[in-house]
């Protein structure tokens, strides 16, 4: 009888090598090892040990990086300040052959209470600031290069102005070079084993911009950064090179060869070189060169130009780099464009296919586990009981195998149906069909951004990659998606808020369409449905002005743009402090004169809406009682009565407010006529009797 630590052990192995080759993307097809496995779980009671897993990422990054201490003559001045009122600057990290690079923290992000706020800023020089040439090869490439979004490629954000500052944001790496660590390996090279970890990210990322129509023209190893935890970041994806702008915003490079034609010549293509049009040979050639130089700390061509180079000049073999991959680098490597391949991914399918040592492994262990077993069955002296044991486990056997025939998305409904004692065979699952999966949260995502809508549902977008990363937590793509769509909708809603800002502070409350306060607050819910915009104190008192003179002045236009300013931006508590019932309730009597107006001049019978009338004439009669209150001279007692007659002249005669005010006025015309009397002034005395009796008159005819 075996030991039971010594099943466990041998069974532990098993799964283990089961669900590598599983990560691997390989269905395990070989039924003798799925029912070792299954025999032996049988045995001891189906009880299974998990599958304890490490990182294995090498660990090849310092922060030792020669970023750090850059030869720049900074006339900018930036440390210190403020970007678009949102980047705070902090320290020059770099500089290139038309910007500076900068590091800055990301207010925004931080007033959101985001792990990440620092970013790398590349601003252009003075002499370009006003160059149109450089600002537009600037938001072109940044928009071409913000649509990969890759853990293995530096993301770019925005690209942004403020005044004549013209600047890119992207991802901060801060770390060691490719170059460096090439040094670091001299005279002999790279062992492959760390290598491999380097070229497999490499062309990973590659393939990936390649796949998008992105093309990264210029990859040098000082242009690939490591980070902290040793993953590869690619820089300056994307950047198009020019004949007048050379190597516009790639970090300058240690090595004392220039550039021609914006290209560095020890790593560009021969083709490359002669100025045809960029192709994905390019990048194939490039990688191929960084490859062989890494596993010798050579050069392939002794860094002579390609274009210089006969076209029979081969490359030799460096003694690190493996018989079974030569052969691919190696025309990879082609100086002749036509025996060249055009695509990475012979190469990378050579450097992920390294595991034919696991597999002897794997088979051996299954003979074992078989032998076990047989050994097992016959020594046992209860041949009946362990005939059932058999069958049970060939019925489990054949549950897993089903399982196991699962693949693509579909999967993610199916795993409720395994137990809870299978996770490992479910995290297998997961990883080998995690390409795929992966890919149709990405489809899900896509379809929901269609071109027809004017933002990206980001709220359903960032619940897709959330609910993404409950599969794999683990995945720096999808946290790097994830961050990336953060950004952009933070980016987005800071953009509209200022404008919001701007047109509040400069009282633009009637601006119309796309530029309108209330349209800018509903694009602001379309982006984040949480996010509520909070005005200033300021901005409070300046529309509280603003809508008590359009009162005053009875300003239907300006109130109703008001109005709905108010409703869009102010809080309930808000609302109450500026009469917001009231003001509503002019709000509908204002759409119901209008209405009446409108078909009045259109020559339509209509009814005049006494009721809305009354509340919005309101404040002028009350206005109107006021200063008539204030009048002790008979000649402003004349005057007022003809402002009165003229401003209500589109009333009706019999309109209530308007003949209680004629009866006030009536009423002050006596009472002065009797003041005058007594000052022996009787024509003129006379005069107001008669005006307060052709008001009376008037109002008896009215209300007939």
């Amino acid at each position: 009888m075996y030991e039971s630590s010594a099943i466990e052990a041998l069974l532990s192995l098993l799964i283990f090598v089961k669900i590598q080759w599983l990560s691997k993307g390989e269905l395990i097809k070989n039924k003798k090892l799925t029912f070792a496995i299954i025999f032996i779980y049988t045995i001891k009671g189906f009880i299974m040990s998990g599958v304890n897993s490490s990182n294995d990422k090498t660990q090849i990054a310092s922060l030792d990086s020669n970023l750090r201490t850059p030869k720049a003559i900074n006339k900018l001045n930036l440390i210190g300040k403020k970007i678009s009122d949102r980047y705070l600057v902090e320290e020059l990290i770099g500089q290139g052959g038309m910007c500076y690079i900068y590091r800055a923290r990301d207010l925004f992000l931080e007033s959101a209470g985001r792990p990440e706020v620092f970013v790398a800023i590349k601003v252009l020089l003075e002499e370009f600031s006003h160059s149109e040439e450089a600002i537009s090869l600037l938001k072109d490439e940044t928009t071409k290069t913000q649509q990969l979004s890759h853990p293995n490629i530096v993301k770019v954000y925005s690209a942004g102005s403020d005044n004549d500052l013209h600047y890119v944001t992207m991802e901060l790496v801060e770390g060691e070079t490719l170059e460096q660590i090439i040094k670091r390996n001299k005279p002999s090279g790279m062992v492959f084993k760390k290598a491999n970890v380097i070229l497999n990210q490499l062309a990973d990322a590659l393939i990936y911009a390649h796949s998008r129509g992105v093309i990264h023209n210029d990859l040098k190893p000082s242009n690939i950064i490591f980070d902290s935890n040793g993953s590869l970041k690619v820089l300056d994806f994307g950047i198009a090179k020019h004949k007048t702008i050379e190597d516009a915003y790639a970090v300058k490079s240690e090595s004392s060869l220039g550039t021609v034609g914006g290209y560095t010549p020890t790593y560009a293509s021969p083709e490359q070189l002669k100025g045809a049009a960029a192709s994905v040979k390019d990048d194939v050639f490039s990688y191929s060169c960084i490859a062989l130089e890494l596993l010798s700390s050579k050069h392939p061509y002794n860094r002579v130009a390609a274009d210089t180079l006969p076209k029979d000049t081969s490359a030799k073999r460096p003694s690190n780099c493996p018989l079974w991959l030569w052969g691919t680098l190696n025309k990879a490597i082609s100086l002749d464009a036509a025996k060249r391949t055009d695509s990475l991914k012979p190469v990378l399918a050579k450097l992920q296919s390294n595991f034919k040592p696991a597999i002897a492994l794997v088979a051996s262990t299954v003979v074992l586990a078989l032998l076990a077993g047989q050994y097992y069955l016959t020594n046992t002296n209860n041949i009946k009981q362990l005939e059932a044991k058999l069958d049970n486990a060939k019925a489990i056997n054949q549950q897993v195998e089903t399982w196991m025939s699962w693949n693509g998305p579909e999967i993610l409904n199916k795993l409720a149906e395994i137990p809870p004692q299978y996770e490992v065979l479910k995290q297998g699952l997961l990883r080998s069909n995690q390409v795929n999966i992966l890919q149709s949260f990405d489809y899900r995502a896509n379809q929901i951004n269609t071109s027809a809508n004017k933002f990206k549902d980001f709220d359903e977008t960032i619940n897709v990659y959330s609910k993404a990363l409950e599969y794999y937590p683990d995945s720096e793509k999808l946290s790097v998606q994830l961050e990336s769509i953060l950004r952009e909708r933070q980016s987005i809603i800071s953009d509209i808020t200022s404008r919001i800002d701007l047109l509040l502070e400069q009282s633009r409350y009637s601006e119309l369409d796309n530029n309108s306060i209330p349209q800018l607050i509903n694009d602001l819910s379309v982006v984040d449905s949480t996010y509520v915009y909070r005005p200033s104190k300021v901005h409070f008192d300046n529309y509280k002005l603003a809508l008590d003179k359009a009162i005053e002045e009875d300003d239907v236009i300006t109130q109703k743009s008001l109005l709905n300013v108010g409703k869009a931006i102010f809080t309930n508590n808000q609302k109450n402090e500026l009469g917001f019932a009231n003001l509503l309730k002019r709000e509908s009597a204002i759409d119901a004169l209008t209405l009446y107006q409108k078909k009045i001049n259109l020559g339509e019978q209509a009814i005049f809406p006494t009721a809305d009338a009354i509340v919005f004439y309101a404040p002028r009669f009350d206005s109107y009682r006021e200063q008539l209150e204030k009048i002790d001279q008979y000649k402003d007692l004349l005057s007022f009565e003809e402002k009165v007659n003229s401003e209500s002249i589109i009333l009706p005669p019999d309109f209530l407010p308007l003949i209680a005010l004629k009866k006030e006025l009536s009423k002050r015309y006596i009472s002065m006529a009797n003041v005058l009397m007594k000052k022996r002034m009787y024509r003129t005395a006379e005069q107001l009797v008669e005006r307060s009796e052709a008001i009376t008159q008037s109002l008896d005819t009215a209300m007939l």
